[in-house]
């Protein structure tokens, strides 16, 4: 797959102040102090982008940050030959490190041989690609999915369709992973297309004591209706946080409305999953973060305004649809966009490190017909607050 970049937001980028791994271990210890006494709720009003920055030597997209336990990141990439040019893979997994998050510095981990190589397919026709990524009491996790690109889904805007997802776990920071690429083949954990692009809401430095919206008992994760780009809605899941590592599809439950803190709100039936957020042809498979500075929840939606990637000329122009939420279930309110031509910067996710005051960061790629482009892309983002019942702008 291939994206494009983004050439709006006419702030200059300012010089980011490095921050050690102890200051903000600090922050987000502070930070979880401070929720259990106050409960102040900033709204997200807008969101200002600044200059893309692209990093060098790399190559793929969809790249996914989890702050693991040594204190870097790690990201999977897709269609992707990762850092240094290593070994052409379906999905690569890498590490990233750098006190600044416009000069991070990149190594390829695992080329993940059993996932195949660059678009090759399996005898579904589908080829392997990675969705959310998120490191939790010490272990890595990783979304992985069947994939059919938009020239052969037959959907009528060429959209790329996915299903058939599962989620793998490393404990050595992406040297080797649990479940193997038959076995999810063979038994996803979640059949279908339903939760096909599984995201995991990530709340900081290794998911670390968090107490919002019951986070500390349950992993919470997203899904659009089975698509790579332009999907048309989304829906919740959880999991004890106890049961995660076990990897079984049985032990999720997705929500079908009500107050997400009652049981009665959940249901083990992934079919009959509310839909959190509706916008036809508008949810690339995306992810959210918890902003706790705010306390609030960020999310990136993107979609390319031709149709689906594969339209033709569609690939060099995308739109981010900015969202933001009191609670995982919602409401989820749009509170701005971004258009990104000729790079058409595509599969945007919130960095869960580097987040200073209203400053956040997106890792994303551009349009995979541009070498210069199709490579990790640093995007910074000021977003503007307000209080409850502010109106977005």
């Amino acid at each position: 797959m291939e994206r494009r970049e983004f050439l709006f937001g006419s702030l200059a980028l300012s010089a980011s102040q490095p921050i050690g791994a102890a200051r903000l271990k600090n922050a987000a210890a502070s930070t979880n102090s401070a929720e259990a006494t106050d409960t102040t709720s900033l709204s997200i009003t807008g969101v200002t982008v600044s200059t893309p920055v692209k990093l060098p030597g790399n190559r793929g997209d969809t790249w996914i940050a989890a702050w693991a336990e040594d204190d870097n990141l790690y990201s999977p990439s897709d269609d992707t030959s990762g850092f240094q040019a290593g070994r052409s893979s379906n999905v690569g997994f890498n590490r990233l490190s750098g006190s600044d998050p416009l000069r991070l510095t990149g190594t390829t981990v695992n080329s993940m041989a059993d996932y195949g190589k660059e678009c090759e397919k399996g005898a579904d026709g589908c080829t392997w690609k990675s969705t959310g990524c998120m490191s939790i009491d010490g272990t890595l996790y990783l979304g992985v999915g069947r994939h059919l690109y938009g020239e052969q889904s037959a959907d009528p805007m060429r959209r790329q369709t996915a299903q058939n997802a599962s989620i793998i776990r490393s404990t050595d920071l992406g040297k080797t992973w649990t479940r193997p690429a038959q076995q999810n083949y063979d038994q996803p954990m979640f059949p279908g297309r339903r939760f096909a692009t599984p995201y995991f809401i990530q709340y900081g430095y290794g998911h670390a004591e968090v107490s919002a919206d019951g986070a500390g008992e349950y992993v919470y994760a997203t899904s659009n209706n089975g698509f790579w780009d332009c999907g048309d809605d989304m829906v919740l899941g959880r999991v004890p946080r106890a049961k995660l590592s076990l990897l079984n599809g049985r032990d999720w439950e997705f929500y079908r409305g009500g107050d997400g803190m009652l049981p009665s709100a959940w249901t083990s039936n992934m079919d009959n999953a509310r839909q959190i957020l509706v916008a036809p042809g508008k949810v690339g498979m995306t992810g959210a973060v918890y902003l706790a500075a705010q306390r609030r929840y960020f999310m990136v939606g993107w979609y390319y305004p031709a149709g689906g990637g594969k339209m033709p000329g569609a690939g060099t122009h995308t739109v981010w649809a900015f969202y933001e939420s009191p609670r995982p279930w919602g409401p989820w309110t749009q509170v701005g966009s971004y258009d990104s031509t000729p790079a058409g910067l595509y599969s945007p996710e919130i960095c869960p490190k580097f987040q200073q005051g209203n400053r956040v960061y997106a890792l994303t790629a551009g349009y995979w017909g541009s070498a210069p482009d199709y490579r990790l892309t640093i995007v910074p983002l000021d977003i503007s607050t307000g209080h409850d019942g502010d109106p977005p702008g």
